[in-house]
């Protein structure tokens, strides 16, 4: 079974036997895709990506020379370069990987990525959801890459080892007409760039080649097996299923984040970018964080980040004698807030705030802190696309107890 007639004519140039066996019948997997594309926005609901938001697809192949068998550490730095309300990250990682290693693996492999909130489907059903539903793909020599790249999806090439691409393949015209990762420049930079940049159509050439029959591989298909059957085919047309919007699955964000937050303040106006804290990258070299202050929720299973975090946030809607046990138990923490509005300080004083996160609204809290200035009663803020308003009150004194 060949998917494209240059297939048929380079097999039967190297093997003239397998001219009377060999059968182009298509690509029935890219046919469920294109079948199933007007279903993108419910596959992104499904998967918990909100309409401003990118999701940013990082595809694997099997063996040394794949993306996470030469790179494995790029799943955690794209994560964690990203701001975390602008852009969703999601793995596909080959069957081989999941079977040769074992699903328990490739999950501890990436258990750090998925606290952060990246998702990962199973290898079965659910990586052709995934694959509609992005923004970006960033991959290498495999199928799955190149899949993306004819469903017209801007594609970065992460590891592309050349030795391993068959000449004249899809994978080689892909080599040649997407643009590689540049390990010296900022990620965000180039993942903005990549998306923003990308012209439609850039890839046809790529689409022409994967399938001389889009779209009929279930008619070819059918009509062969029954041909070899010695039955006659049904008169009615063949089936091909939808891929299920149930199948859009792999994770949701976590319940218990913990981010580094990063404030820019313009008088009564911020600016806060969040950054998953859970993946261990080097933020050493980026000035970004050079001021971002980290937060964590109290049931996050990290101890270590829940004991570093100068914010902890509250699993209850805290009164005052809950935030005071709080920062208690979290020695650390400058801050603690509550899901009721309510942000304690170490200094031993309680505000109020109607902005509807409190991880935003302990965050300015602390940025108060940091400057000395005092709370600002309005407040606007901006987190990605979303800006929010709300007021705080004057602190009160709260009873830290003994």
């Amino acid at each position: 079974m060949l998917a494209h007639q240059a297939e048929f004519e380079r097999l039967t140039a190297l093997t003239p036997a397998a001219r009377d066996t060999a059968f182009v019948a298509g690509d029935p997997s890219y046919d469920r895709m294109l079948r199933s594309s007007h279903l993108r926005d419910r596959y992104r609901e499904a998967l918990g990506v909100a309409p401003h938001q990118k999701l940013v697809t990082i595809t694997s192949t099997w063996w040394r020379n794949s993306l996470l068998g030469s790179q494995p550490s790029l799943f955690r730095e794209v994560i964690g370069a990203l701001d975390r309300d602008r852009y969703r990250v999601a793995g596909l990682i080959h069957p081989n990987i999941w079977h040769g290693h074992s699903p328990w693996q490739v999950r501890s492999w990436l258990a750090d990525c998925r606290r952060a909130g990246l998702l990962l489907p199973p290898p079965a059903e659910g990586w052709q959801s995934v694959l509609l539903a992005s923004d970006l793909v960033i991959g290498d020599h495999g199928a799955t890459t190149a899949y993306g790249a004819c469903l017209d999806i801007p594609v970065l090439l992460a590891a592309f080892p050349e030795t391993d691409v068959a000449p004249e393949s899809v994978g080689e015209l892909l080599g040649a007409t997407a643009p590689r990762l540049n390990s010296r420049e900022p990620l965000d930079v180039q993942i903005e760039r990549a998306v923003q940049t990308y012209r439609p159509g850039s890839f046809d050439d790529v689409a022409a080649l994967v399938t001389s029959f889009p779209g009929e591989a279930a008619a070819r298909l059918r009509r062969l097996f029954y041909e070899h059957l010695r039955l006659p085919e049904p008169a009615a047309g063949p089936a091909v299923p939808l891929i299920p919007v149930a199948a859009a699955a792999g994770g949701a964000s976590p319940t218990a984040p913990a981010n580094y937050l990063v404030c820019e303040s313009h008088g009564d106006r911020f600016r806060i970018t969040r950054y998953p804290a859970d993946v261990d990258i080097d933020r050493s070299g980026s000035a970004k964080f050079s001021n971002a202050v980290l937060t964590a929720h109290e049931d996050h299973p990290d101890e270590s980040l829940r004991r570093r975090a100068a914010i902890v946030l509250s699993a209850t809607e805290a009164d005052d004698s809950g935030l005071a046990d709080l920062l208690r138990r979290h020695p650390r923490a400058a801050v603690a807030a509550s899901g009721n509005g309510r942000i304690a300080m170490r200094s031993g004083h309680l505000t109020e705030t109607t902005l509807p996160d409190p991880e935003i609204a302990a965050a300015l809290v602390f940025e108060h802190l940091l400057s000395g200035h005092p709370l600002p009663y309005e407040a606007t803020v901006s987190c990605a696309t979303t800006v929010l308003r709300g007021s705080f009150s004057s602190p009160r004194v709260l009873d830290l107890g003994s």
